[in-house]
């Protein structure tokens, strides 16, 4: 009898329970493939989106900003020093080479004055070093420090520059003076009488009118060409890129 019972439950059981394992042998089979084939596609849907990727961990690129790129800062002007010499240590439109900053700021320059002791620009990169007597000998030294560090050599105008300065370490080099000052070596030594400042005292040549104009037409010629210079290495504007081969 209870042999009899046990037989249809059984069964009934047994065949239920064949069931559910089918249906999850059937189950695991769909998951393992479904595994696989996210395991072999994975990382080539990777590499196709950018926007997605569970396979690496790097951000997605960044996006270019909208709108134009902005404008590089505008170039700053070359860089006077003036240097006076022994007892002119203020700036005035009197004596020594600190009054030639308001005709070379007309004519386009930054200008910075100092005395001989070079206390206030020591750490100055000028493109133009102007000195008169002592202030004439610490601009060689000062221009000769420059091209040591590495730095492009400057413009050096000298006038009345002291006995026993160093001879000119750089190529652009003038010297202007008068009776009783010794010639630069390395320069381009000018006899200030010769040029129409005839009788000028050495506290006054700086800014007599013909070595004053001397000086400036110097300074306007090295204008004119760093102007030149800084346009040819500017892109024209409007001009288009070109356009890449086969394309």
């Amino acid at each position: 009898m209870s042999g009899s019972a046990e037989g249809p439950a059984g069964g009934a059981l047994s065949s239920v329970g064949v069931r559910f394992n089918g249906f999850g042998l059937g189950a695991r089979a769909v998951a393992g493939a479904l595994c696989g084939w996210l395991c072999l596609a994975g990382p080539a849907i990777a590499q196709q989106s950018p926007l997605w990727s569970p396979w690496s961990s790097q951000p997605s690129p960044a996006r270019p900003p909208f709108g134009p790129s902005p404008a590089p800062p505008p170039l700053q002007p070359p860089l006077v020093l003036l240097l006076d010499g022994l007892g002119v240590y203020v700036e005035n439109d009197y004596v020594g080479v600190s009054a030639l900053s308001r005709p070379l700021r007309q004519q386009g320059f930054r200008t910075r004055s100092d005395t001989h002791f070079l206390n206030k620009q020591v750490g100055a990169v000028p493109n133009v070093v102007i000195g008169h007597s002592l202030g004439g000998s610490t601009a060689l030294r000062f221009a000769g420090d420059l091209v040591r560090r590495g730095k492009p050599a400057p413009l050096v105008i000298t006038i009345d520059a002291a006995p026993g300065s160093p001879s000119c370490p750089v190529v652009r080099c003038i010297n202007i003076h008068g009776p009783g000052f010794p010639d630069v070596r390395g320069a381009r030594n000018i006899d200030a009488w010769a040029a129409g400042a005839r009788f000028v005292a050495h506290a006054q040549l700086p800014t007599h009118p013909a070595v004053e104009a001397m000086i400036l037409d110097l300074t306007a010629t090295y204008m004119t060409q760093w102007s030149s210079a800084q346009a040819s290495r500017m892109p024209e504007a409007g001009t288009a890129a070109p356009r890449p081969k086969g394309g």
